[in-house]
């Protein structure tokens, strides 16, 4: 997929986007969940001060997010 394909799927799917930026900085990923047309993933990273941090996320089936 071209960059711009990538940033065009982005644009037109808001609730992803933070998402997306998360995955970017993920030190860990997982799957807590996947029932009901939604998974739920806990994405766990590190900030800038090196402290570890999470926030779960729901997204709904058929959705495509790239690693």
């Amino acid at each position: 997929m071209k960059k711009s394909q990538i940033q065009e799927t982005v644009t037109q799917s808001p609730i992803l986007k933070p998402l997306q930026d998360r995955l970017k900085q993920a030190s860990h990923i997982t799957v807590q969940s996947a029932a009901r047309n939604k998974v739920s993933l806990n994405i766990s990273w590190y900030d800038v001060h090196g402290e570890a941090q999470s926030q779960e996320y729901t997204i709904p089936a058929g959705s495509t997010i790239e690693f």
